[in-house]
């Protein structure tokens, strides 16, 4: 017999994610051109190791979305996560450190104050360490609610969420798509299809993934499929970009850094 719970809350999850990717949308143009943001959330220490330098010997930068309570923990899913020392270096390399919240708690779960707390709390954090204030920020496993996602566009330039696909047209800022390398995604399959199908009359894609490693979990890629997408990045003639670098584009006035207030 099933379990008429779990069927519950998996329904439930769905209308709030559905509602929040549909409903509370701030649109703005994408754009002429195809360009692509490489993004790594959580974020597990072989990403650092294999997939940062394989993005700089392009001479691109990537945007990492870091939760403050995972530095220098050790998870069960990815190994060892990132250190200080690499968030000061990337930071200095270039690329952009977002905010994924400090506990990696579900935004549905959590009223307009928790978030904003949890929020301010990893804004400090990286304040600690010398990381300027996030300007974009992921939702922990893509989850929102209506909420959550007006609280966020209060403070942050942009926020993404797990839809797969290509952001064409008119975007969300407030849930931009983007799709996982994963394989209950499918694998780098989609994101390879997604790349061949870019197009100049404006067109944005995310793509991003977890541990980078030969014996990856299974929200990560291996280093030779990691590199197969990059190749592809390269024929696709996309411009690299981190994400705030994009909202630059489409929204100037939004593109500096906005503090988290406490509720």
């Amino acid at each position: 017999m099933p379990d008429f719970r779990y069927v519950s809350q998996n329904i439930s999850e769905f209308i709030l994610n559905y509602s929040a990717r549909t409903f509370g949308q701030e649109l703005v143009d994408v754009p002429r051109g195809r360009y692509v943001s490489l993004c790594f959330d959580d974020f597990p220490k072989s990403a650092v190791q294999t997939a940062a330098p394989m993005i700089e010997a392009r001479g691109w930068q990537a945007t990492w979305y870091a939760c403050g309570a995972m530095m220098g923990q050790r998870s069960d899913e990815y190994g060892a996560m990132y250190t200080a020392q690499d968030l000061k270096s990337l930071s200095a390399k270039g690329h952009e450190i977002g905010c994924h919240t400090y506990s990696h708690q579900s935004a549905q779960d959590l009223s307009k104050a928790e978030l904003i707390e949890d929020c301010l709390r990893n804004g400090l954090f990286f304040k600690r360490y010398g990381i300027a204030p996030p300007r974009s920020f992921a939702f922990p496993f893509g989850a929102a609610n209506l909420s959550a996602k007006s609280t966020i566009a209060e403070t942050y330039t942009a926020a993404r969420g797990v839809y797969p696909g290509t952001n064409t047209d008119k975007m969300d800022i407030r849930m931009l798509m983007a799709t996982a390398l994963q394989d209950d995604q499918g694998g780098i399959d989609r994101a390879l299809t997604e790349l061949e199908n870019l197009t100049d009359e404006g067109s944005w894609l995310i793509i991003f993934t977890h541990d980078v490693e030969t014996h990856h979990s299974p929200w990560g890629v291996s280093p030779e499929d990691y590199e197969t997408v990059l190749k592809a990045v390269e024929a696709s003639g996309a411009e690299v970009i981190t994400v705030t670098d994009m909202i630059k584009k489409v929204r100037p006035e939004r593109s500096g850094a906005i503090n988290v207030k406490r509720a």
